[in-house]
């Protein structure tokens, strides 16, 4: 790694991916989806290369593993939705992207009232990007750093 990557006691690459499928694990398995998880999983996973490879820029011909695996996250098509997703929410732009979320329920299937951002509409049930659902684009993310970087390196705590 050419240069060192922490937030707190996110210490390493690995870390914050673990923390990343962890959030994954919870906001899949509840009903009603929190904005803050998701928010969470947008901005984790699309800087997450930037963790792998911290000094890179990519204007610069990739030299090792971890510039290599920063650079080919960008083929992947749900990384650019993910990519898209940070850096209009980053400026609070608009999107030429169709954004939307599905709500429903009873109020007694509420799980976490707090997490309802309007009343009127219930908690959501999903979101979706171009018709997409954002937790298979998501998923879809998270297993291309699993099988290119994180089962490809060794045990190191520092990948």
């Amino acid at each position: 790694m050419t240069g060192a990557t922490d937030f707190f006691d996110l210490k390493s690459p690995r870390a914050l991916f673990h923390l990343l499928a962890q959030v994954e694990k919870r906001f899949g398995e509840k009903k009603n989806k929190r904005v803050e998880e998701l928010l969470l999983l947008v901005f984790g996973f699309t800087h997450l290369r930037e963790w792998i490879a911290p000094s890179y820029s990519p204007k610069n011909e990739p030299h090792t593993p971890e510039e290599q695996v920063y650079c080919e996250i960008f083929e992947l098509p749900e990384f650019d939705i993910l990519r898209q997703l940070c850096n209009r929410s980053k400026h609070m732009a608009t999107s030429s992207s169709v954004r939307g979320a599905a709500h429903g329920s009873t109020l007694d299937e509420w799980e976490d009232l707090d997490s309802v951002q309007s009343m009127d509409c219930g908690p959501v049930l999903a979101y979706f990007v171009d018709g997409k659902n954002i937790e298979d684009v998501i998923s879809t993310v998270r297993h291309f750093y699993e099988r290119n970087w994180f089962e490809r390196v060794n045990g190191d705590s520092s990948s």
